[in-house]
């Protein structure tokens, strides 16, 4: 079992996500908060900044893709949705050239 510790870190600010439920299973996104249950995802398209999509923590699978520069962005509230856009637009590159 996991201890609750390894699990919020698991979910870091900054790292890249996959809605596994919902109307948007399968898209792609930043992870932009976190608390105990819900992570709050952007993809500076439709979920902007100001408006980030709150999602429960099980329906939501993490990648194994980090950027530091942009978490640390995100974490100074520095980001704005154009970095946002270009990170999850790598990452879909970088999930392609992998297949």
């Amino acid at each position: 079992m996991m201890d609750m510790d390894s699990y919020m870190d698991e979910f870091r600010i900054g790292g890249y996500a996959v809605a596994t439920a919902g109307h948007d299973s399968g898209k792609s996104y930043v992870i932009f908060l976190s608390d105990k249950e819900y992570v709050y995802l952007v993809d500076g398209r439709i979920r902007t900044i100001d408006r980030p999509k709150k999602k429960k923590k099980k329906h939501v699978t993490m990648l194994a893709g980090f950027d530091p520069v942009l978490a640390d962005k995100v974490l100074a509230k520095s980001v704005c949705n154009e970095e946002i856009k270009r990170a999850v637009k790598l990452l879909k590159h970088n999930e392609t050239i992998k297949v």
